[in-house]
């Protein structure tokens, strides 16, 4: 019995990563076709809604398989507020599918190496996701979508977590919010397994399978002042020294009091 589990999800594994890039693909392509149409803020929020239903329905395999149960926790006291900037830590690959599956009009900041990324080049542009390579224009022009009502997910490690500690945080995510005046809402993201990690296997060689995924809403800290030093380090410290299995009612700092959406 134990062997024809073990098949079955080796199998699912490998079919999981040939039914996303089909699904991108095929997305990616209607979006170039799209690309005819002049781009607006409703078509970004459309196409947004779009990734967030191909993520979702992705999200949704991996329960059904049972390969990698992904579990939100306190995602009811999301903050209803429209703009809003949402840091998370970074642990794997798929920590972007993850969040967009959750946020309905969710943009990011996306590396330059996407822009020529056949399963992925089309979707950020028709969706309007930040390209990185912005200069000193980046935080301006996130700042500035995220003051039209944009919801910012972003992991301001940069990279994936090397180890079980926690990269240096960037400071970016903090201008960010503080030119747009908006929160931050912090989001941890746990992982059982060395499911595509920055130091664990390559994608081919399969994990510990099931690979446990917990997302857990943290505080929702108020638009950071002056000192950006030190709400990095805020943040930085609630991520390092919080248990794994964090309570989301019981948010470490204090939570910031966020307008209701109109």
């Amino acid at each position: 019995m134990r062997a024809l589990v073990s098949i079955f999800q080796i199998t699912a594994y490998y079919a999981s990563f040939v039914l996303f890039a089909t699904a991108a693909l095929v997305l990616n392509f209607l979006c170039l076709l799209a690309g005819w149409f002049p781009s607006s803020p409703g078509r970004e929020r459309f196409f947004q809604r779009v990734v967030h239903r191909h993520f979702a329905a992705f999200v949704w395999w991996l329960r059904v398989t049972r390969i990698v149960p992904v579990r939100y926790v306190g995602f009811e006291r999301w903050p209803r507020a429209r703009g809003l900037v949402v840091a998370a830590n970074h642990p794997c690959l798929m920590d972007i599918g993850f969040m967009l599956a959750r946020v309905p009009e969710g943009v990011c900041i996306f590396k330059p190496a996407i822009g020529h990324n056949p399963l992925f080049n089309a979707i950020a542009r028709r969706a309007g996701y930040i390209a990185s390579d912005g200069g000193h224009h980046l935080l301006r022009d996130a700042a500035a979508r995220i003051k039209d009502g944009s919801t910012l997910v972003i992991f301001p490690e940069g990279t994936r977590t090397k180890g079980d500690g926690l990269n240096p945080l960037k400071p970016g995510f903090v201008a960010i919010a503080r030119l747009a005046e908006v929160p931050i809402q912090l989001v941890r993201i746990t992982c059982d397994s060395s499911l595509l990690t920055k130091l664990g296997p390559p994608w081919w060689q399969v994990p510990r399978l099931p690979a446990r995924i917990t997302v857990s809403l943290g505080p929702c800290l108020p638009p950071p002042g002056p000192d950006t030093s030190a709400v990095v380090e805020e943040i930085a410290a609630w991520f390092r020294h919080q248990p794994a299995a964090v309570r989301a009612e019981e948010p470490a700092l204090e939570p910031a009091r966020v307008p209701a959406q109109a």
